[in-house]
C-alpha cells in the first residue's frame, strides 16, 4: 500500500513523496468481566493475491484488541464480536503519522468493518 502526501516546500511545491506504512484497527472496550467473550477476526488480501485469516485476542488488562495491517494489504475486512453490547471505541489508523482513516463507537454486539486502499 503506497499513501501520497504533497511537500509544501516552496520549491518542491506540487511534488509528490511516496509514503509506506502499516496501519492499525483497534477497538477499545470498558473494563470488562472475564467471563465476557470479546472477538476479532480479520481476512487479509495482499498484493500478491494471498489471503490469511487472523484471529486476535482481547487483551482484558487493557480492555483492547487490535490488529495490524501491513503495509503490503490491498485489502482487508474484518468482524468483532463482544458478548454483551456494551460500547466500543473503534479506531483504523496509520501506524506511523497517528492520521485517523476512520472512527466511530459502537454499541452493537457483531460490527463489520470492510477497506481497499487506492
Amino acid at each position: 500500500m503506497s499513501l501520497v502526501a504533497c511537500s509544501s516546500d516552496d520549491e518542491n511545491q506540487g511534488e509528490e513523496q511516496q509514503i509506506s506504512q502499516s496501519h492499525i484497527v483497534e477497538f477499545t472496550t470498558g473494563t470488562l468481566e472475564s467471563w465476557v467473550s470479546v472477538g476479532l477476526t480479520t481476512i487479509l488480501t495482499l498484493e500478491d493475491g494471498t489471503e490469511s485469516t487472523i484471529n486476535s485476542d482481547f487483551d482484558y488488562t487493557q480492555n483492547i484488541v487490535s490488529i495490524e495491517i501491513p503495509e503490503n494489504a490491498v485489502s482487508f475486512e474484518l468482524e468483532f464480536y463482544i458478548e454483551d453490547s456494551s460500547q466500543v471505541e473503534m479506531r483504523f489508523y496509520g501506524f506511523l503519522d497517528g492520521i485517523n482513516v476512520h472512527q466511530e463507537t459502537i454499541n452493537q454486539q457483531s460490527y463489520q468493518y470492510q477497506y481497499t486502499f487506492n
